[in-house]
């Protein structure tokens, strides 16, 4: 179980590219802020990685965001959430179909079963 000490632990990977942009520290840190409840740092987190990823171009590492993102709404679970993981349900396949990321539109895909959208 991840706790809220690792996490401050991990806290300087934020704003960083991982294992030569395979992955942005924001996404890792809002994964884990989600798994011990903390839906404002999560969020926060996925806020913040959304807006780099658009500006810098980073489509692959935008897709995953919003798969994840997404997933985190939908746990959550509160006012809004289930519209806006349903846009960004909507928004991760077109990505990840144009760049050929198989694995995550059979994910993405799944989702939107589960959200019926």
């Amino acid at each position: 179980m991840v706790t809220k000490a690792q996490y401050d632990e991990l806290k300087i990977i934020e704003g960083t590219l991982l294992r030569a942009g395979v992955a942005c520290g924001d996404r890792v840190l809002a994964l884990l802020a989600r798994t011990f409840g903390d839906w404002g740092q999560s969020t926060a987190h996925f806020e913040d990685l959304m807006f780099f990823c658009r500006n810098a171009g980073y489509r692959p590492e935008l897709a995953w965001t919003c798969c994840d993102y997404a997933d985190t709404l939908r746990e959550r679970d509160g006012t809004g959430d289930k519209v806006e993981a349903g846009t960004f349900l909507d928004e991760s396949p077109s990505i990840s179909s144009e760049l050929g990321m198989r694995l995550l539109m059979e994910r993405v895909l799944s989702r939107r079963e589960i959200l019926g959208a």
